[in-house]
């Protein structure tokens, strides 16, 4: 049995469809279908079940893909004893989007640099969907900030601390002679999305201060809330986000709230297959962050 047919048969698991499964695997869509009728005939059991809709795995084909994904991982690490340490395989990493234009760019250059066989796959999303995304095993793990309560009610998940973000107070640069209680009453207040963790974060130290905002716009986009704010067209709180650029707009008056972050972390199951992959993400990170504050 190939390799190459055991990652058709795990990315069709994964991504549910031919189409999805051939462009993820680099084949013709009938190349995999013809790769999974020599899985099952070679196994000689039925691994799908096929409509003219969809495709599903039976229950033997569920039996199958922790066995395939052990052979896949072996393979990949076999391929990578000439190396000298560095791992082989891919990861799935869902991604907040502020972080893709913060500090992942420069921490994938470095882990690519180092692991040539590590192959990783980045989604790009808000951290609720993430995390689900991560609960049902559709990604293997994912960098998400942390939710107002924490991540306690959910028990099957491992969450690793990676760094914390500030949140500050931004208005145009006119305003920067007045308190946080003048500004937010002198413009209407642009929202961060109240439907990310980070936007319900900012409501709650709005509501727990006894601040009152006037409405106005409602974005998910800090570098849009930048601009708005930048031409005098509102205020508002967001997170300042390591290795962005945005908050370094002259327009701006950027005021840091005392005590007042959101934790990034990187979740994953809390045990999975594709933990030698996300241990070296995190030792990547650490020895990144230590270089860029050096």
């Amino acid at each position: 049995m190939l390799i190459r047919s055991l990652r058709a048969f795990l990315a069709l698991h994964r991504y549910g469809t031919l189409v999805a499964a051939a462009e993820a695997v680099h084949l013709s869509q009938a190349a995999v279908s013809a790769q999974m009728k020599n899985i099952e005939q070679e196994l000689g059991v039925e691994l799908f079940v096929r409509t003219k809709r969809s495709i599903r795995l039976t229950p033997a084909g569920h039996r199958l893909v922790p066995l395939a994904l052990r052979v896949v991982e072996t393979y990949e690490e076999m391929r990578a004893l000439g190396d000298r340490g560095a791992v082989a395989g891919t990861l799935s990493l869902g991604v907040i989007t502020s972080a893709l234009s913060g500090v992942l760019p420069g921490l994938l250059r470095k882990i690519t640099l180092e692991n040539p066989r590590l192959e990783v796959k980045v989604v790009a999303g808000n951290s609720i969907g993430l995390v689900q995304r991560v609960e049902s095993g559709d990604l293997d793990a994912a960098i998400v900030t942390r939710p107002p309560r924490g991540f306690s009610s959910v028990s099957s998940l491992r969450v690793r601390h990676l760094y914390s973000e500030p949140f500050a107070l931004i208005a145009h640069r006119s305003m920067g002679h007045m308190d946080l209680a003048g500004i937010l009453a002198a413009a209407p207040f642009v929202r961060f999305d109240p439907s990310t963790w980070a936007g319900m974060q900012i409501d709650g130290y709005l509501a727990e201060h006894g601040l009152h905002v006037r409405p106005g716009l409602e974005l998910n986009s800090l570098d849009a809330i930048a601009v708005m704010v930048g031409e005098g067209l509102g205020v508002s709180i967001v997170p300042l986000i390591r290795g962005s650029a945005w908050h370094r707009r002259p327009s701006l008056y950027i005021a840091r709230l005392p005590d007042f972050y959101r934790p990034v972390s990187l979740v994953e199951p809390a045990a999975h297959a594709r933990s030698p992959l996300t241990d070296t993400l995190i030792a990547s990170f650490e020895e990144f962050d230590l270089l860029r504050r050096h």
